[in-house]
């Protein structure tokens, strides 16, 4: 008897569980859906690598060879915008993809980088579409 009802109550749990699972689903994508990219962005500046610029302000072309040592090494290219001198962080569309191997051959080079703003908890920054240099 007693195996008997553990048995019942184990189906019971998995049941409730199972239907939980499933309800949250719909629940879980609805609001992924929900999720509308933020308004449209372009910006024109050199990219530089994030971590020497601020560290140092290094930039320009003859630190390009050191920001795509730094961009191989994990550090992040950035965005200095022209006029303001403003850092611009670069994210890529898609999960667990860095936007270093878009930008890396266009260190200490102007670009425009268009995309999307996203912005949570003060922290700002572009999706990037796409990336093309600038004419000298």
């Amino acid at each position: 008897m007693k195996l008997r009802s553990l048995f019942a109550l184990t189906l019971t749990a998995a049941s409730i569980a199972g239907t939980a699972g499933i309800t949250a689903l719909p629940a879980f994508a609805a609001e992924k859906a929900a999720e509308k990219p933020g308004p449209a962005a372009s910006v024109t500046g050199e990219v530089i690598d994030s971590a020497c610029y601020i560290k140092s302000g290094a930039k320009g072309e003859g630190h390009a060879k050191c920001a795509q040592g730094c961009a191989d090494s994990g550090i992040p290219l950035a965005i200095l915008e022209n006029g303001t001198n403003k850092v611009v962080w670069v994210a890529s569309k898609q999960d667990m993809e860095t936007p270093n191997d878009k930008l890396k051959p266009y260190a200490g080079k102007k670009v425009t980088v268009k995309g999307t703003w996203a912005e949570r908890g003060g922290a700002k920054l572009l999706v990037m579409d796409s990336v093309t240099p600038v004419a000298k």
